[in-house]
């Protein structure tokens, strides 16, 4: 294994660790929503945890020098990344839960890898390898496995909202390799997308009239596991491996993300899984597998 290739695989490693602890945000929502936290209110508060986690680390290393001296065009488009892009993200994805179930909202917002594959045509001019369709195909077939057809019903606006979700999500990916990942500390960046994320749930709360601040120390606990493990961390993950490997690698590596998710819900939601469903999680972890022999992508 040469060097170049070995650093691809040392990313993807990354990324793969990145959507691993993503998987768990599922879990830690439905216990936070037990608590009676609204969405809006639960968001603001997981990014503002983020936020403020990363900020010792932003401060130090003479990044405060980095900040000063940096593109302020680029800080403003990184803080929108956060507060468009990974927040709209999310926004999008509760909403379309709430027409259609997370399972086929999960489907959906998951195709954000086709999506970035398109991008990528329409303004490189790339045409589709054979592989690349392949492996997008295959995923999706996968991720179609991974739906229970008992959760939730097929709704016109929640699939709207689960296109917007990916839609905005690969907006987030591709500008955070395009135009920040290689110029902005992975520390710089994720506080700036974690405040912007949570300035936009903040005004969403305000206007709701559902903005609260949490009082007890169990609901504490897990927005500072939701805040550190599941949100700050995967960000710097994800950023650091924007670095060396392509939108495209990190994306499809990312859909691992639902099979962690299915995991948790076995082990600590005590949901059951069936036969179909292990089909799709090893089409899906097989398609993971081979996209690191592919040198192309």
């Amino acid at each position: 294994m040469n060097t170049d290739h070995k650093k691809v695989v040392q990313a993807s490693l990354i990324v793969a660790l990145s959507g691993a602890l993503y998987g768990f945000l599922g879990f830690f929502g439905i216990k936070l929503l037990e608590e009676n936290m609204d969405i809006s209110t639960m968001l603001f508060w997981r990014f503002m945890v983020a936020g403020l986690w990363v900020l010792p680390f932003t401060l130090k290393n003479n990044a405060i020098k980095t900040i000063v001296h940096a593109d302020k065009r680029l800080l403003f488009f990184t803080f929108i990344l956060g507060a468009m892009g990974y927040a709209g993200s999310s926004g999008f994805f509760f909403m379309a839960s709430e027409h259609t179930g997370t399972g086929l909202a999960m489907v959906i917002f998951f195709s954000y890898p086709i999506l970035i594959a398109l991008t990528a045509w329409f303004t490189k001019k790339n045409s589709f390898n054979f592989i690349t369709l392949s492996l997008l195909i295959t995923m999706a077939f996968g991720l179609m496995l991974l739906h229970d057809p008992r959760e939730g019903s097929v709704n016109i606006l929640g699939i709207v909202f689960g296109i917007a979700s990916a839609a905005t999500y690969a907006f987030y990916i591709i500008g955070t390799k395009k135009y920040a990942s290689g110029n902005l500390n992975s520390n710089i960046q994720t506080m700036l997308v974690s405040f912007g994320a949570a300035m936009f749930y903040f005004i969403i709360s305000l206007k709701s009239g559902t903005f609260s601040i949490p009082s007890t120390l169990k609901t504490w606990s897990y927005l500072l596991t939701l805040g550190i493990l599941i949100t700050a961390i995967p960000i710097q993950l994800m950023i650091e491996g924007l670095k060396k490997i392509s939108s495209m690698r990190a994306s499809i590596i990312s859909v691992l993300e639902p099979l962690v998710t299915v995991f948790v819900g076995i082990i600590l939601l005590e949901e059951s899984v069936s036969f179909i469903q292990i089909i799709g999680i090893i089409i899906i972890l097989g398609s993971a597998i081979i996209v690191q022999f592919q040198r192309e992508l």
